[in-house]
């Protein structure tokens, strides 16, 4: 699919943009660039590395639920990112407008003609390169998630070409005001509430109060034989991303022994892992801990029946309509 997509000619890839941005739209990207920001800062490298891996498994589900079929993720050529990125938006002085830029391209691309099938999937995955080279973090918000949320809205979007009969770039250009635009004010909106739910989610009190919930139901922790004394020790590794074995032993107030067989429970969940540095181990967060199961209780609750482990499709049934709206 995504050799069809490279062949087309240059004008398909460099954005048309409208002779003149409405203020308000502008506000919108602006406040892109502020929240993603700010989500950035709330998580430590470790957590965001491990985070990231386990948005792509919640961008692959609710990008099926967008197209309509089970989709795999787009993967695109690194290098043809990169010089198409510079082409089309190296020139455009600002940043905000860079990122009104890529969402016109977005809605270009899906208003063209041919090669339809699997255009929705390619314009996400070359929105969300983009807004990573921007500096947006889409590797900690779901666009996908948040298109599901206001699926229909979005179907109206990608649906005006069914009749178009014209050239998808002059189709585009016919459509660049009010459509356009209109497009482009609910994308942002829509990229807003995705990041500004996961800084929800990811905030000191909720990932307190989160923690405090997976020790109460999260049967695993409980089978595993893992103390309520670890608690406040877990929720630092959240926050931090690693620790020094002993602020760790401190953390729990536990005698050294006991902590570090807490530790060595945890290790075995996989809910920490053990980080070598400045020549020595310190517990550092575990792959586990950001699966999606441990994120139902860090509050962003893809679903109840989600597991830690083997998640299959299965388990995704019904996990929309648990989001909060």
């Amino acid at each position: 699919m995504f050799t069809i997509f490279t062949q087309m000619t240059e004008r398909w890839l460099l954005p048309t943009l409208p002779d003149s941005i409405p203020a308000s739209t502008l506000a919108r990207a602006d406040e892109l660039e502020r929240s993603s920001a700010f989500l950035a800062g709330l998580v430590a490298p470790e957590t965001a590395a491990c985070l990231s891996e386990h948005i792509k498994i919640t961008n692959a589900h609710y990008s099926s639920g967008v197209d309509g079929e089970p989709s795999e993720p787009e993967v695109l050529n690194r290098a043809f990112i990169l010089e198409h990125h510079q082409s089309a938006f190296g020139e455009i002085p600002e940043l905000r407008r860079r990122i009104v830029a890529v969402l016109c391209q977005h809605y270009q691309l899906l208003h063209r003609p041919t090669h339809r099938d699997g255009i929705q999937a390619f314009a996400r995955a070359i929105t969300f390169e983009h807004f990573a080279l921007l500096g947006l973090q889409p590797h900690l918000w779901s666009l996908s998630r948040g298109l599901v949320r206001r699926l229909n809205e979005y179907q109206s979007a990608t649906g005006m070409n069914d009749l178009m009969k014209t050239d998808g770039l002059e189709g585009a250009q016919k459509r660049i005001g009010g459509g356009q635009l209109a497009f482009i004010d609910f994308m942002l909106d829509v990229c807003n509430e995705e990041a500004d739910y996961m800084t929800n989610a990811l905030s000191r009190h909720q990932l307190r109060e989160s923690v405090t919930h997976a020790y109460r139901v999260n049967w695993r922790l409980s089978e595993a034989g893992v103390s309520p004394k670890t608690m406040p020790a877990l929720l630092a590794l959240l926050i931090q991303g690693s620790l020094p074995r002993i602020e760790f032993v401190t953390f729990t107030g536990l005698p050294p022994e006991a902590a570090s067989e807490q530790l060595n429970r945890l290790l075995i969940l996989g809910i920490h892992a053990d980080y070598h540095h400045n020549g020595g181990s310190q517990p550092g967060i575990g792959n586990e801990l950001t699966q999606p199961f441990y994120l139902a209780d860090f509050g962003l609750r893809p679903h109840r029946r989600l597991r830690l482990r083997g998640i299959g499709s299965s388990h995704y049934e019904g996990m929309h309509s648990a989001l909060p709206m």
